[in-house]
């Protein structure tokens, strides 16, 4: 099932408000409920919204026809034709492609009519340069929606052919409208949030507004006046929150501190803030403003069991580690561009959904995570480490475990077909209390790749093969199959490697 949902508190009349949701289904041949993309926009009266729903992915086959390379959904607001290049590099060329506007032109009590642009592309073939050929179907619908009424529109019916290559029987886009009651005229004022913690969650009475950036307070527009309480929280739940009157079309002020003994000092030092849920001690490190998680010393059981994984996987073997720090998420936007502009380093490709703060960083080559890693202080993470701090001691398969649970990570079974913010899946942590282990994007390990490496490897912190012409990364990413997001899963690609899925994060060596 394919989810491209919207959630748009629009007003429909001074004293009537109505939520209205667009929602892509996906009947897929082998069931899959929670597959798919989401997206959420805003509609106001007076103006038009876009979006566009892309399925399906394809490229010549060389007989003047096409063959599926992926079977994918993604969905973003604004015009398709502002990402068509990259998402083309990125991602491929979409099978089937819709692309609609929606405006209210008309109120009235209990309905609400929505004038709507649809614009259906659907390959057709490639022209003799390899590109891709659409044909077209423009309409033009005023959809009158009651209180809780349902539009269907068809994106792809599949025919027999379209059914065994993506393995889908149906694409639909259904527009549901709930209306939300009557409310007084409300009147509205503005909050500047500001904490210690850049891409700490903000809550705003108790509903998430967003996230905490670095150098500039969070402003939250149309918060309606009265007592409202203001909660911030960090990946590893510490919390700081205030209550402030916000008044009619004015700016209230709060600064919160979740990590009060955050002081500032050397560069590289590690400033201890305490333990996690997990019970393991964490530290805030000066440079980049990351949360990092202490991996003690000891044994953990490493690889596969011979009945289990892939053949490089295995022997499973013991293993003994000094203690280590590693950062608690994947290096995000925020933090890379502060390396880059502190060091000339430059900025990697930009993805079709953009460089959010809080998103991981991606496209990064490999000697441009260690040349990051080196900037803080540490290095890339061996296999080993990586390994130690995504399942902990007793050798489970996942990060929380040994069985799979689609909800947890951001992953093909059960994200939305595309990056989120790091922590947006507090599910997915590891038993030291690291997050996004498991799917997110692959993170490179600074190791060499060797296939009979597990069988030769030593017992006592294994450094990789000493030579090589592909590294390991690990973990898997948001298009990632649950095989591939084992924690023992080992994956290889040469390190001038540049994808849309590919980020990192650090190690250091904890001080004497």
């Amino acid at each position: 099932m394919l989810a491209a949902l919207f959630a748009l508190a629009v007003p429909v009349m001074a004293e009537q408000f109505a939520a209205i949701e667009i929602d892509a289904k996906l009947n897929s041949v082998d069931g899959c409920i929670d597959c798919g993309c989401r997206t959420k926009g805003q509609v106001e009266p007076g103006t038009k919204k876009q979006w566009w729903v892309a399925f399906g992915q394809v490229e010549p086959d060389g007989q003047e026809g096409w063959e599926v390379v992926g079977s994918s959904s993604h969905c973003n607001d604004g015009m398709f034709r502002n990402v068509s290049s990259d998402f083309k590099r990125t991602v491929g060329n979409p099978y089937v492609l819709l692309e609609f506007s929606t405006a209210i032109v008309h109120f009235s009590e209990g309905e609400v009519h929505l004038e709507t642009d649809l614009n259906f592309s659907k390959l057709s073939g490639f022209d003799t340069k390899g590109e891709p050929v659409y044909a077209n179907s423009i309409q033009k619908r005023t959809l009158s929606l009651d209180d809780n009424a349902t539009q269907t529109l068809p994106l792809l019916i599949s025919s027999k052919h379209e059914k065994e290559a993506f393995g889908v029987h149906e694409v639909l886009v259904r527009l549901n409208l709930v209306m939300l009651g009557h409310e007084p005229v409300a009147s509205y004022g503005m909050i500047s949030v500001s904490a210690d913690v850049p891409g700490a969650e903000v809550f705003l009475d108790g509903g998430f507004v967003g996230r905490i950036t670095e150098g500039n307070p969070l402003l939250l527009k149309n918060v309606l006046t009265g007592t409202r309480k203001i909660l911030v929280r960090d990946f590893s739940g510490r919390k700081a929150h205030r209550e402030l009157i916000v008044e009619k079309n004015e700016n209230a002020a709060v600064s919160l501190k979740v990590l009060n003994n955050i002081r500032a000092g050397d560069l590289n030092s590690h400033v201890p803030v305490g333990k996690n849920p997990q019970g393991y001690e964490e530290y805030w490190r000066v440079q980049d403003s990351a949360l990092t998680v202490m991996i003690p010393a000891g044994e953990f059981l490493m690889g596969s069991k011979e009945d289990e994984g892939e053949p490089s996987e295995r022997p499973q073997h013991v293993v003994h580690l000094p203690v280590f720090f590693i950062d608690k998420t994947e290096v995000t936007w925020r933090q890379f561009r502060k390396y880059a502009d502190a060091t000339g380093a430059g900025i990697p490709l930009t993805p079709i959904w953009g460089t959010p703060d809080d998103y991981p960083a991606s496209f990064i080559l490999w000697k441009e995570a260690k040349g990051y890693c080196a900037w803080i202080g540490g290095r890339l993470p061996t296999e080993a480490e990586w390994e130690k701090a995504a399942r902990g001691t007793d050798g489970r398969k996942y990060p929380w475990g040994n069985e799979w649970d689609q909800e947890r990570c951001n992953s093909i079974s059960g994200g939305p077909h595309r990056p989120e913010g790091v922590g947006s899946f507090p599910g997915c942590v590891s038993p030291y209390g690291v997050l996004d282990m498991s799917g997110s994007m692959w993170e490179w390990c600074d190791d060499w790749y060797g296939e009979r490496y597990y069988s030769e490897s030593l017992s006592l912190d294994p450094q990789g093969p000493a030579s090589g012409t592909r590294r390991i990364i690990r973990g898997g990413a948001w298009m990632s199959q649950p095989l591939w997001l084992r924690t023992a899963y080992r994956f290889n690609v040469p390190p001038t490697t540049r994808k849309a899925d590919h980020g990192f994060r650090c190690v250091q060596e904890a001080p004497e």
